[in-house]
């Protein structure tokens, strides 16, 4: 009895390597996790990696474990291969299916009194459109604030949240997420018009290059992107600029023209009445101007 016990629980043991196993061959075909740790070591960055093989969303682990901090001191990366509840702003599902997307969020600290979230959004951007056309044949856009944009479509999306202290009230860290349709074959009904992938291709191939790059340009920009040192790039990659949108802000919604995206992340619409300055909203409509 003793014996055929010993023999079971071996016989388990064994089966659950075989599944990890295999679940870590499956999930290296797109990354190589050493590697691209020693890839961000060697790029003078020495931050901790959370991976996962499906997560809810890599979001919510990020603030999970921001308000379990005493103090958020160095950026935490947080990596899936499938999200279960991947969501985005107004917390609209993000289809985050296996093997086939990015799936991101880095934990950042807030330095100093002037955080400004419209700049770190639109960095992102800006980083994310990098290191995709680095290593990807495509010429992408952004729609402002937090879309990525391939052929008209939408091909990622960026989401900022606040973490704040329980006590204090005070700003004490930052999540912001990205999610990127890599090699997604196929969406879901209310969505297949309007999303799109970087590649048709559907088999992925190892992309450790692609993300240290993502990384590693990431934390490069953090440095500095309070400094709007990329503000000249979002306008040049804008979708919007020039364009006559429908905008969504305040519980509202306007139409105008808009005029340029300025150094403080914030769009420029002017409307038949009257010049705005939006610094948080969402354009849900877009359409060329007559002159275009």
């Amino acid at each position: 009895m003793l014996k055929s016990l010993k023999d079971v629980c071996l016989f388990l043991s064994q089966s659950i390597d075989k599944i990890k196993k295999k679940v870590e061959e499956v999930f290296a075909i797109k990354f190589n996790f050493k590697k691209l740790q020693q890839k961000s070591i060697a790029a003078g960055f020495n931050i901790d990696f959370h991976i996962f093989d499906q997560i809810d969303s890599t979001n919510s682990e990020a603030k999970r474990v921001g308000r379990q901090l005493e103090r958020i001191t160095q950026p935490q990366i947080f990596i899936a291969n499938h999200q279960t509840a991947g969501y985005g702003r107004l917390k609209r599902d993000f289809y985050s299916p296996e093997d086939s997307g990015l799936y991101i969020s880095f934990l950042i600290p807030v330095v100093g009194k002037t955080f400004n979230p419209g700049l770190l959004t639109t960095m992102t951007a800006v980083a994310s459109a990098e290191a995709i056309q680095k290593h990807f044949s495509v010429q992408l856009q952004i729609k402002w604030v937090n879309d990525l944009i391939l052929n008209k479509r939408k091909v990622g999306g960026i989401l900022a949240e606040a973490i704040t202290d329980p006590i204090t009230n005070q700003l004490a860290g930052v999540v912001i997420g990205i999610g990127v349709n890599l090699y997604t074959q196929s969406f879901p009904a209310e969505i297949q018009q309007i999303a799109t992938s970087l590649s048709d291709q559907a088999e992925a191939k190892d992309q450790t290059d692609f993300l240290a790059d993502f990384v590693n340009n990431f934390l490069n920009h953090l440095k500095t992107y309070q400094n709007a040192d990329f503000m000249s790039k979002y306008r040049q990659l804008s979708s919007v600029i020039g364009q006559q949108v429908q905008v969504q802000f305040q519980n509202k919604t306007v139409v105008g023209v808009v005029e340029t995206i300025d150094d403080q992340g914030r769009l420029i619409l002017q409307t038949t009445q009257q010049r705005l300055v939006i610094s948080s909203g969402e354009i849900i409509h877009v359409s060329p101007t007559k002159s275009n």
